[in-house]
């Protein structure tokens, strides 16, 4: 009762503004209202200090050079919204419907394209960083975590209680966009997708309505969050089963281009082997350098005995340096990793998804040498294949988790590949984006020459370009769909909310 009425007092407050007469039920007419009037709208709606920037501002200037990618940085919305609880997210859709404003929402800003959490021109970006607050319920088991925070705060919020969850491989990367598009976890192997592991979802939907998604209450979207994307509305909050802590063993190493081939053999050895349990995992990044990288990690203190047979091929190529060790926590592995990256250049992900096939690995990796070979020794420029193998036992997690994805055992292991690319502003995009293409464009025909091309699309990698969603089974895109057109019956979302993957 009181949810209800507090829907019909923000409903009454949008409606009294004075542009509120140019609402109409019409959404195609709504498109055509000056967009500025939204940002007029919204400086009334939300009067606190600091809730609506305006380009040139210090908030605004301080808020657009968080994106990972320059790409994003650059676009200059006219206004951007700081919402600090579930109810002004309400308020902000529930307007923004109505007036036909153009949005943008950011929650960690880590996917790198044009347009993925901004926006350019009359729009609005909805930014949910001020949203990023952790807590445990009472009997620890569940983690409550708004869409605006980032996986560092998480894990350190959660470490010092001994607790964990599944989570991403970096601490700059959003909450809210990791887990509405899987999520790739070190704690995968064992527990799925990280959007696996989510036991509730407080979301609003398009007219602004305030509802929580779990399997008690809208079972249907609590289904279809998983992969949910910019579809069915803004999740406000992410409720995380938990697991235990544990100091891990793990690391990175490097090692000379000459052992690339026992790299990609020691991988799919790995994938074969990785214990039922799922407490390994393995990662390989070949490139432009002249060294390439592995990283490490055992969801334990230490190997000892039968729990080193899954590393041993890999840690048995001899290496350049290493920091594999014992007693390692996960936000030290964390460090080590983001170390390893730098924000601020233009970004690019690809990607694609093989039968694991170390030839394959090898050769696509001799190709991009060949197409980037007009960048070797530039400091300004970077690319990268990252091969993250999805072994047996994470597959059946996401099975028994009835994971939107669809993926099954019965499909096989799959080696996940990522195509990424940095640089500054003195590097032609139109010429990387064209290397990119052709690289990816390449490693597709030749798997499918091969017959060990798999359709399926990560979602988190994908670029613009391409749609994750019809590499899913037809049955679960029918289904997502039907699940989208009953809580956004008029498509408001997909024609005012810019960015993400649209069914």
């Amino acid at each position: 009762m009181a949810s209800t009425t507090l829907q019909r007092l923000i409903l009454a407050i949008s409606l009294s503004t004075p542009w509120a007469h140019m609402a109409v039920a019409n959404a195609d007419v709504l498109s055509q209202t000056p967009q500025s009037l939204c940002c007029k709208s919204f400086r009334q709606l939300l009067p606190e200090s600091g809730q609506v920037e305006l380009p040139g501002s210090p908030g605004f200037v301080e808020e657009s050079s968080q994106y990972f990618s320059a790409q994003e940085s650059e676009l200059v919305p006219s206004c951007r919204l700081n919402p600090t609880s579930p109810e002004q997210v309400s308020l902000i859709l529930n307007t923004a419907t109505r007036l036909g404003c153009e949005f943008a929402v950011r929650s960690g800003g880590h996917m790198p394209w044009a347009g993925s959490a901004n926006i350019e021109g009359l729009g609005v970006t909805i930014d949910l960083s001020s949203m990023n607050s952790t807590t445990l319920s009472k009997d620890r088991t569940i983690a409550y975590v708004e869409s605006g925070a980032k996986w560092g705060s998480v894990y350190n919020t959660l470490e010092s209680t001994g607790l964990v969850a599944v989570g991403a491989r970096g601490q700059g990367i959003g909450v809210g966009g990791f887990l509405l598009g899987g999520g790739i976890s070190f704690f995968s192997p064992k527990y799925g997708f990280g959007s696996d592991s989510v036991v509730g979802y407080q979301v609003v939907t398009a007219n602004g309505e305030i509802i929580e998604a779990n399997s008690l209450q809208n079972p249907d979207l609590f289904w279809a969050l998983r992969l949910g994307s910019t579809n069915f509305g803004v999740v406000t909050r992410f409720d995380l089963r938990t697991i235990p802590s544990t100091q891990m063993w793990g690391g990175i190493r490097s090692f000379n281009l000459s052992y690339a081939f026992d790299a990609a053999k020691a991988m799919i050895d790995f994938t074969d082997r990785v214990a039922a349990e799922g407490l390994d995992t393995v990662g390989l990044d070949l490139g432009a350098g002249n060294t390439f990288f592995m990283n490490f990690a055992h969801i334990t203190p230490d190997i000892n005995g039968s729990q080193a047979d899954v590393f041993n091929s890999t840690l048995s190529i001899p290496f350049l340096s290493d920091t594999t060790r014992s007693n390692v926590t996960l936000l030290n592995l964390l460090q080590e990793i983001d170390a390893l990256f730098s924000s601020g250049f233009h970004v690019s992900f690809r990607t694609l998804s093989i039968v694991p096939d170390a030839q394959f690995i090898v050769d696509m990796w001799e190709e991009g040498r060949k197409i980037f070979a007009s960048y070797d020794g530039n400091p300004n420029a970077s690319w990268t294949l990252g091969y993250s193998p999805f072994a047996l036992s994470m597959l059946k997690a996401t099975e028994v988790a009835d994971d939107a994805q669809g993926l099954t055992t019965a499909d096989g292991a799959i080696m996940n590949i990522l195509l990424s690319a940095f640089w500054t502003d003195d590097v032609s995009e139109d010429d990387m984006q064209t290397k990119l293409a052709s690289l990816i464009e390449w490693g597709k025909t030749t798997a499918q020459e091969r017959g060990i091309w798999n359709k399926y699309i990560y979602l988190n990698y994908a670029s613009p370009d391409v749609d994750p969603y019809t590499s899913l089974k037809p049955n679960n895109t029918q289904r997502l769909m039907g699940i989208r057109d009953r809580y956004d019956p008029e498509g408001l979302l997909r024609k005012l909310w810019v960015g993400g993957f649209k069914l």
